[in-house]
């Protein structure tokens, strides 16, 4: 299960909603559904509260066994995941650019032909 999952699971296990976990953690309710939906990840230190709140371990949090993560561990695990979330942002938006650009030749085509309709519209209407 992967931390967003884990976060929204959590939190519904213990029947919070997002607005009262970002209370508890001191964030907007939009952070949390960012965290929830994969947009972004906590901190190191929202993370270590989190786990607090949810009564398991950051490794557990962070989808290890409790044992498997050294503390000293979860900077460079969060940086990791930044990462991941930094490369299919790029990705998404790679993939906008593209279905945008496909757009606007759709729409130029659309109105050259339109134009072209009109064009010989008007021709044939003044003979």
């Amino acid at each position: 299960m992967t931390l967003n999952e884990k976060i929204k699971t959590l939190r519904k296990k213990i029947g919070m909603t997002q607005e009262q976990l970002a209370d508890k953690l001191g964030v907007t309710r939009q952070t949390v559904s960012k965290w929830e939906n994969g947009m972004s990840v906590p901190d190191a230190d929202i993370l270590t509260n989190m786990a607090d709140i949810f009564d398991v371990t950051v490794s557990e949090l962070l989808g290890y066994d409790a044992e498997d993560v050294p503390v000293n561990d979860y900077p460079r695990i969060l940086a990791l995941l930044n990462e991941e979330l930094a490369e299919k942002n790029r990705s998404r938006k790679t993939i906008l650019k593209i279905v945008k650009i496909v757009l606007i030749v759709i729409g130029a085509g659309f109105a050259a032909l339109i134009s072209y309709i009109l064009f010989w519209m008007i021709i044939a209407a003044g003979m």
